[in-house]
């Protein structure tokens, strides 16, 4: 039987400190049947050149370059290019294990499933990182300390579900014990037929969160494992770190506005209480400490005008625990003007 293979999409964009870290990565694969779709997009730095190493050393690296356009719209090129039966993504500030394919092909073929999901390695962020900023260490190009755990397909521990949303949470305490933490595209391995019509809304910063939402406003048969296979940097420089609390708090809240409105036209509401529940309510209640930041700086107007009109959308209507109906108090004080304690 021919052997399928992988496209792993890697948006590229002014990270030349940490691009090879993360091209060497895919480089040590176990499983050998893999093309790296690298879209350059626009940079100004040393990546064009990198990623034209690479691809004349190995032909599985395909560069493309294009005017910057931004995360979304590189991850939608990758997209429209990719043909073969499984995707997955990476960030290119970011790297994997060894057996991250080996292992999320061989669990998605043994158990029939459309998506395999894994962890991130929590020493490598939580600690190692940690310790060496603490020391002034530089992790620019700093692998993981600890050598990549070999793991044997069959002594892996993992549960299958016929819906994917029942396990998904943006909680930092999930109650799910297999829970699909947050909102991270480059968790997941996915069959192509999957994802191939969703698109990642151009422009819009945190885009993981409504495409991730809207993938799964259908049920998806997925394989969760806790194997931690894949290594994310803290790059101090990248978007996520580079907005102020007013336009982050707005895009989230955009976000999923947006896909609330997409829940709601579907007609589902069973569904859409429990995406409000697992992932709209996690980031709202995480929010409500950028609301009280706010209203004592120099935004706190624009704070006011903003929240007042995403309290009409009925966005914090649906609130069912004490913790939700705490955090829609907070959203609407604000729309009165009120200051909040941190």
């Amino acid at each position: 039987m021919k052997t399928k293979r992988v496209d792993i999409i890697i948006p590229v964009y002014n990270v030349e400190p940490y691009l090879r870290r993360c091209l060497n990565s895919v480089l040590k694969q176990t499983f050998k049947h893999w093309r790296a779709i690298c879209v350059d997009d626009g940079s100004t730095d040393g990546c064009p050149a990198i990623l034209e190493e690479y691809a004349a050393n190995d032909s599985r690296f395909m560069v493309i370059h294009q005017a910057n356009g931004g995360l979304s719209h590189a991850r939608n090129e990758g997209m429209a290019v990719a043909d073969a039966e499984y995707v997955m993504f990476v960030d290119s500030d970011d790297f994997i294990h060894p057996q991250t394919l080996e292992l999320a092909v061989g669990l998605i073929e043994r158990d029939g499933t459309d998506m395999v999901s894994w962890y991130r390695n929590s020493f490598y962020r939580n600690i190692q990182l940690k310790l060496m900023r603490l020391f002034k260490v530089d992790t620019a190009k700093a692998g993981a300390w600890r050598s990549p755990f070999k793991y044997r397909l069959g002594r892996i521990k993992t549960i299958v579900t016929d819906d994917a949303l029942k396990y998904a949470s943006d909680w930092n305490h999930p109650e799910q014990k297999f829970a699909i933490k947050h909102c991270f595209v480059w968790r997941h391995l996915f069959k192509r037929s999957l994802i191939k019509n969703v698109k990642f809304i151009k422009g819009m910063k945190y885009e993981d969160i409504p495409w991730w939402s809207e993938l799964l406003m259908k049920p998806i048969k997925t394989t969760i494992t806790q194997l931690p296979l894949y290594y994310y940097y803290v790059n101090r420089k990248s978007i996520s770190k580079s907005i102020n609390e007013l336009e982050r708090l707005e895009t989230l809240l955009n976000g999923l506005s947006l896909i609330q409105n997409m829940y709601q036209e579907n007609g589902d509401m069973e569904r859409l209480q429990m995406w409000s529940h697992n992932i709209k309510w996690a980031i709202l209640v995480r929010g409500t400490k950028a609301l009280a930041i706010i209203m004592v700086s120099p935004d706190a107007d624009k704070l006011v005008h903003y929240i007042s009109d995403m309290v009409k959308t009925g966005l914090f209507d649906n609130a069912t625990t004490p913790v939700e109906f705490k955090a829609k108090a907070a959203y609407y004080a604000v729309a009165a003007g009120q200051k909040l304690s941190e």
